[in-house]
Formats: C-alpha cells, sequence, structure tokens
C-alpha cells in the first residue's frame, strides 16, 4: 500500500530527527562537546543550524540532511548551511548527509580548512570541500587549537 504525503512526511521528520541524534552523540565521542538539537529553527530563519554546540568556540553552524538516495549534498543544503553560518564571526557553514547505505559526509568551505593549516580566517565560503566525518573533526579541533594559539599570543 502506498503511503500518504502525510505519511511521508512524518518518516522524513523522523529519520531527520534519529540522525541530529545519531550526530550529536558521535560528535560528543569524537571532540568532547555536547550538541543538542535545535528546535527553534523550525520557527525562526536563521536559527543556528540543527545542532547547537554548548561550546562557544566551535567554529560551524551545522546542517544535517538524511535521505534515502542521492549522491551528492542535498540541493538547497548549502545555502541553507550559509544562512545560519556567520563567518565574520568565524562560523564557518557545515552540511552534514547521509543516504541510506552510506557513510555520513560532510561539506566545508575551503577557508575553514586554510585556517586550520594557517591560523588565516578567510570569508570565502564559494569553494567547498566534502570530507569524511572523522575529517571533520580533526578540521574542527585544529580551528579551536589555532584559534585558542592566537588567544594566548
Amino acid at each position: 500500500m502506498a503511503r500518504t504525503p502525510s505519511q511521508i512526511g512524518k518518516l522524513a521528520k523522523k529519520r531527520g530527527s534519529e540522525y541530529e541524534l545519531e550526530i550529536a552523540k558521535n560528535l560528543f565521542l569524537e571532540l568532547g562537546i555536547q550538541f543538542k538539537r535545535n528546535l527553534e529553527q523550525t520557527r525562526t530563519a536563521n536559527a543556528g543550524g540543527d545542532l547547537l554546540s554548548d561550546d562557544g568556540d566551535f567554529p560551524f553552524a551545522l546542517e544535517l540532511k538524511r535521505r534515502r538516495d542521492g549522491n551528492m549534498i542535498p540541493a538547497g543544503a548549502w545555502e541553507q548551511s550559509i544562512q545560519s553560518s556567520d563567518v565574520k564571526a568565524g562560523i564557518y557553514p557545515a552540511v552534514f548527509y547521509r543516504y541510506d547505505h552510506r557513510d555520513t559526509r560532510c561539506v566545508v568551505p575551503w577557508s575553514s580548512i586554510a585556517e586550520a593549516e594557517t591560523g588565516i580566517n578567510s570569508e570565502n565560503i564559494l569553494d567547498k570541500a566534502d570530507i569524511s566525518f572523522i575529517k571533520f573533526c580533526k578540521l574542527a579541533r585544529e580551528i579551536m587549537a589555532q584559534r585558542a594559539d592566537g588567544a594566548n599570543n
């Protein structure tokens, strides 16, 4: 029996919330930082992404997309992430996405990778890199370490 549009919508919402909780748990295991679901985002545009960090130094606004099938970053996800970010304040956009039977991928601006390597913040968010979840965690740690070193010097 075919599902109704209402049933499809409920399943998509459930899949999305389960993915958010999974990523929050995995980020805690990798980074030691607590994340919680941003329930305000459904009511307010540009409310800071799908997950909110309890660490004010975390350098990304996270948008999460969980889909049944596809190949690359879901359409519109990068633009949504840009709206949630604040590059001038040091908060880069990032999109986590996963399709069924595949690993999570993360899309970040090249400028975040450059900052992790050089300590120099750039506002260029047009050029993107598609990286693994583990590489994203390393990138976040490196940026936070660079900023902490810069603040201590």
